[in-house]
Order: C-alpha cells, then sequence, then structure tokens
C-alpha cells in the first residue's frame, strides 16, 4: 500500500510461502502487527487488549481471541482458513486502519469492517437467515424480560451481540437463547463452552420454535425492532441501538418487507446442568478426548424428548409467558 504501512501483497505472499513464523509490526499508535503461524495454518492481527467485551465476529474463519504473551494481554483477529488468506489478509489491514488512523478501539473496527464487507456483499440491511433467526428470538426474549426487569436491565443484561459466553447476564442466572424453524426442537450449538455455565451462576436455556407467517401474521424482524425500540428512551435506547448494530442490524429501505415469523409454540425454558445433553470440554475430557487436537466444535441438539425445567426462576417464567410468542 501506498503508505508503506502494509506489507504489498507480493511480499505477504512471499512470507506465507517460506513456511515459519512471521511477523510484521505495522507502524503507527496503538502497536499493531500482523503475524503469520504456519503451524496453525493461520494469519491474524495482534493488538493490546483493553476493558472491552469478547468479539464475535459471526463469521466461520474470521474469529477473534484473548492471548497472553509474555506477561502482557493482546488480542488477535485470526483467519483459520489458508485459502482466504489473501482476503483475509486485505481485512486484517482495513481493521488495522480503523484502530491507528480513524481512533476506533479493537470491538468497534472489527464490527465495522465486517458490517461493511456486509453491506457490499449482501446490501445494507441484510442479515444471514441463521443470524436473523437467532436475533428475532434473542429481541422476543428481551421484549418479554421488560416487565420484570424494566428497559435499562433488560437491555444491559443482553450480550449476545458483544458476543459474550451467554445471550443474557440477568439476575443471578445466564441465559442462552435458541430459535429454530424446525418442527422438532431442533438448535445448532457454535462450541464447546456455549452450553457451559458459569461457575456459581446457573445457565438456562430458552427455545423458541418459529415458523413462516402470511400477510397480516406474526412480524417481521423490522417490525419487532421497532415495537422494541419504542420501549425506552434516552440512554438505554442508544445503549439498545449500538447492541442493534454490533449484532448486524441496519434499517432496510421501507420497500424490502422481510421474512415473517410467528410462534409456532409456547418458549421452553431448560436448565443447563449434568443432565442436560451438551458437549463440554470436561466430559469430552472424561471420554479421552484430546482437546488440544478439537479446533472447532458446532452441533445440533433437538430437545424436542427433553422435558422442561420446573424450577424456573418466578421473573423468568411469567416474562416468557406473557411476552415470549409473536
Amino acid at each position: 500500500m501506498s503508505d508503506n504501512r502494509h506489507l504489498d501483497p507480493e511480499h505477504f505472499d512471499a512470507a506465507i510461502l517460506l513456511g515459519v513464523p512471521f511477523e510484521h509490526l505495522i507502524a503507527g499508535n496503538p502497536r499493531l502487527s500482523v503475524f503469520i503461524n504456519p503451524y496453525r495454518r493461520e494469519i491474524g492481527l495482534r493488538a493490546p487488549r483493553v476493558q472491552e467485551g469478547q468479539i464475535e465476529t459471526g463469521l466461520t474463519h474470521l474469529r477473534c481471541r484473548s492471548v497472553l504473551l509474555a506477561g502482557k494481554q493482546y488480542v488477535e483477529v485470526v483467519v483459520d482458513d489458508p485459502e482466504m488468506f489473501a482476503e483475509g489478509y486485505a481485512i486484517l489491514c482495513l481493521v488495522a486502519d480503523r484502530i491507528q488512523l480513524a481512533g476506533r478501539s479493537v470491538f468497534a473496527a472489527v464490527t465495522e469492517t465486517i458490517r461493511s464487507l456486509g453491506k457490499l456483499l449482501r446490501g445494507q440491511g441484510s442479515l444471514s437467515p441463521e443470524r436473523e433467526i437467532g436475533l428475532f428470538g434473542e429481541l422476543v426474549t428481551l421484549r418479554s424480560l421488560v416487565s420484570s426487569l424494566g428497559p435499562e436491565g433488560a437491555v444491559g443484561g443482553w450480550l449476545g451481540p458483544v458476543a459474550e459466553e451467554h445471550d443474557f447476564s440477568l439476575q443471578e442466572i445466564d441465559l442462552e437463547v435458541k430459535t429454530t424453524l424446525s418442527e422438532n426442537r431442533e438448535h445448532w450449538i457454535s462450541s464447546l463452552t456455549q452450553l457451559m455455565p458459569k461457575v456459581g451462576k446457573p445457565l438456562w436455556l430458552v427455545s423458541h420454535q418459529l415458523t413462516a407467517a402470511g400477510a397480516g401474521q406474526g412480524k417481521t424482524l423490522a417490525e419487532l425492532i421497532a415495537e422494541v425500540r419504542a420501549i425506552p428512551n434516552g440512554v438505554v435506547l442508544a445503549d439498545l441501538d449500538r447492541r442493534l448494530t454490533a449484532a448486524g442490524w441496519h434499517r432496510a429501505p421501507a420497500k424490502e418487507q422481510g421474512r415473517r415469523f410467528r410462534s409456532r409454540t409456547s418458549p421452553v425454558l431448560y436448565l443447563v446442568d449434568e443432565t442436560f445433553p451438551s458437549l463440554t470440554p470436561a466430559n469430552l475430557a472424561g471420554a479421552g478426548a484430546h482437546l488440544s487436537s478439537i479446533t472447532a466444535v458446532r452441533y445440533r441438539l433437538d430437545l424436542s424428548a427433553v422435558l422442561p425445567s420446573h424450577e424456573t426462576p418466578s421473573y423468568l417464567r411469567s416474562a416468557l409467558a406473557s411476552g415470549g410468542t409473536v
């Protein structure tokens, strides 16, 4: 590139072909570097870690992680598909420029870069079908929680857009929201830790089943968002809008109505304990699996025959009973 901060594509390709660990310091502030790790078959951008939430990209081969190197905390934005290294390197450079030249945080730089590329590839306001369904379920849950927690508590507890381990952190519990269009109560689980409770804090899973709705029935995602945004005002509304943006939502043109959904069944709550069907590092290690060799896990869970939990926190049960359907 013309400012010489980044390696040109030819030099980057040459560094890849060397097959040895490589790190290039990007001139500017804060200190950033691009690295190549041939042993893990990945490239990445390394930045000092500051106090902000974990970063979820929503992409299969672009992810973020926290690392400790020489006693210092860093965030690494990593591309782990060698066939996408050229395109991935261009994305890492865009993220670096947003951090150093525009003064953005790592979280904002990653979020804005992915959002901009998404507009280019999918069109503004468009989400992937899977993310659209997931966001719909999270917002139905958020809307239902307002009655018991208030707008500030409900919005503040919604952590899904900032990629915390679980979708909601509520009074004494965490809540994971899963939403499906399937006739069975089938949900995708995206990691070994997604259904792992935090120490001393019970984890509950709320399962939503939706189905396609005809004209005049149910809601579109845009209509649901407008309904949720009408609840708070001031600082809480601004906070909600930031979380919606982080979740990948952008206002679509009015002519783009989007798909309509309605509830197929009432939501069901499950306590995620030792009897709940899930894959975790503990139960895999107990089965003799070598976790260091397992780099990614995604599995589908069918809860159709799993009995719901009855000892549900009263405020959560009441909230979902009154506002958990569309």
